[in-house]
């Protein structure tokens, strides 16, 4: 333990080698079709930052990776950023492009198209029929008013509308081709009017106070001609923002918005830029009409950007005869934990870890033997070679009493990071994602009669699914376990409060007073006096992308 400390001590206390230090000089590259955006966004910062230097320089889709370097960064979308898989480039989302369908508040089919929405298919025929479709055909009634489709006029949502569409742009036809604020005012004084307009226009709108009297279109994600819970999204724009952010709004509708460096952003104009970006710069891209970052997301996205992921990278350590026997130590010591872990697979599933709680010195105790996933489960091999799995104690902790689950059934095949169980609180829920891949083959009976079992007893009785797996081998090496998992959970709960802070900002605090206790610390069930859009923000920040 001694020298363990002291080469931590060495470590910390190396000097860091910075990288590009005081420089202002920055190229932002970016497809053509985002140039406008990249030089208003140069423009906003210049103007706080006096002697900043930044050069826009639009380059093609498939030559923005070739010009990336030190100094360098790249503005782009979801298609571009598809290439970059395999590689070890840093990127980070700053925001998301999005179109919806609109229609006029007094439509005389409301009603009926907020019960059923429109399919892909039927807007695929409104939007390529020759001549006037009447409503009538569309929706399957007696109604011979004539639809009055209206087409975005940008390039980027002219592609999205295709893409949703699945046709050629020369197809379209009978077609008025308008801007964001000439269509709003269209369709809000014609009753028979529908179009697709950017998401960041309409609720630039609805901040201003404006009532155009138009109203979103519910689409049909499933085609079966009626409006499940899973869709039910069209509320409010505020409520489909939410819902573009967690995946549920067809993806040929929106576009999530990258900024992308050959590596982790170390120079002081690169940081400085991109935390400009993350914070003031929304407000710039919010009048180009991308939608902003919830104050969630932010944080995160500040948390990524500090360099907590590169701290081995920057480390310069000077040769010396010490570190010969640091060496040694180190590895006599990675022998032992390497018998001390095999041990406990052996024989020690009963021993008990203490990790990071919710709730200063109250502990949360888990298992010895058990292994630990990032979406907040875990997995148990039996001696038969079957999979028994569950979630952790810190989510049961966060969510509070659980009302009602929805579970896999025995037979489906599941992939790992594929949803397992639904968590309900009175209507709130989380989709929590599978540690394994494999077959179900025994659902816990005793959940469906108490589910109360998943908050008394997460480990033992509330235990969700026995799986059999299909490639534990490769999955069991992206596992945690013992120490490993109490030192993340301490991560895990930093960003909690992290998170919780920047959510009461948008909170009342009267209301939510009871989600921090005194000295900073979280009471447990947390969520549970939260609405569906924090829980949803949850579940994209630590379920579905957990670092």
């Amino acid at each position: 333990m001694a020298m363990l400390f002291i080469t931590m001590t060495v470590i910390q206390g190396a000097p860091e080698e910075k990288g590009v230090s005081g420089k202002n000089e920055l190229q932002l590259v970016c497809s053509p079709e985002l140039e406008s955006l990249a030089n208003q966004l140069v423009k906003d910062y210049s103007k706080e930052h006096e002697g900043a230097q930044i050069q826009v320089t639009p380059v093609g889709d498939y030559d923005v990776y070739g010009t990336l370097r030190e100094g360098t960064v790249a503005l782009v979308k979801k298609d571009c950023v598809a290439g970059l898989k395999g590689k070890h480039y840093f990127k980070m989302v700053v925001g998301r492009d999005a179109i919806v369908p609109l229609m006029n508040a007094n439509h005389p089919q409301r009603d009926l198209i907020m019960e059923n929405g429109i399919s892909a298919e039927g807007f695929a025929r409104i939007y390529t029929s020759p001549g006037n479709i009447t409503w009538g055909e569309v929706l399957g009634v007696p109604d011979q008013r004539p639809v009055h489709a209206y087409a975005p006029g940008q390039f980027c949502a002219k592609e999205y509308l295709f893409d949703f569409l699945q046709i050629d742009p020369g197809n379209l036809t009978g077609l008025m081709i308008l801007e964001p604020e000439e269509m709003l005012k269209k369709i809000g004084s014609d009753p028979g009017a529908i179009g697709f307009c950017s998401l960041a226009c309409l609720m630039n709108m609805e901040k201003s106070g404006v009532d155009a009297g138009i109203e979103l279109v519910p689409v049909d994600m499933d085609g079966d001609g009626r409006m499940d819970e899973f869709e039910d999204i069209y509320e409010s724009s505020s409520m489909l923002s939410h819902a573009i952010f967690v995946g549920r709004f067809p993806k040929t509708l929106y576009s999530r918005l990258y900024v992308v460096t050959a590596k982790q952003p170390a120079s002081a104009g690169e940081i400085a830029f991109l935390e400009w970006m993350i914070r003031e710069g929304q407000q710039t891209m919010a009048s180009a009409g991308i939608m902003e970052l919830g104050y969630g997301e932010r944080a995160s996205r500040m948390e990524h950007l500090s360099g907590h992921d590169q701290a081995v990278a920057n480390v310069s350590v000077i040769a010396s005869p010490t570190r010969a026997y640091l060496v040694v130590a180190g590895f006599l010591l990675l022998i032992g934990l390497l018998i001390l872990v095999f041990a406990r697979i052996a024989g020690n599933r009963g021993a008990v870890q203490t990790a990071a709680s919710l709730q200063g010195e109250r502990s949360a105790a888990f298992p010895g033997g058990l292994f630990f996933d990032r979406s907040h489960t875990w997995a148990y091999m039996e001696k038969s070679g079957r999979v028994r799995i569950g979630i952790d104690d810190f989510l049961q902790n966060v969510t509070g009493p659980v009302t009602r689950i929805v579970m896999k059934h025995p037979g489906e095949q599941i992939k790992r990071g594929d949803s397992f169980l639904t968590l309900i609180q009175n209507g709130k829920r989380l989709e929590i994602k599978s540690p394994v891949s494999g077959v179900v083959e025994e659902q816990n009976r005793g959940l469906l009669n108490d589910v109360s079992l998943l908050n008394s007893d997460p480990y033992a009785a509330g235990w969700v699914l026995m799986v059999k797996p299909l490639n534990w081998i490769s999955e069991l090496k992206s596992y945690f376990m013992g120490e490993p998992y109490a030192n993340w959970l301490k991560t895990e709960v930093a960003r909690l409060k992290e998170f919780l802070t920047s959510t009461l900002k948008l909170q009342d605090t009267k209301e939510h007073a009871l989600v921090l206790q005194d000295g900073g610390e979280i009471s447990g069930g947390v969520l549970e006096s939260f609405g569906p859009e924090v829980w949803e923000e949850f579940q994209a920040g630590f379920i579905n992308s957990s670092k």
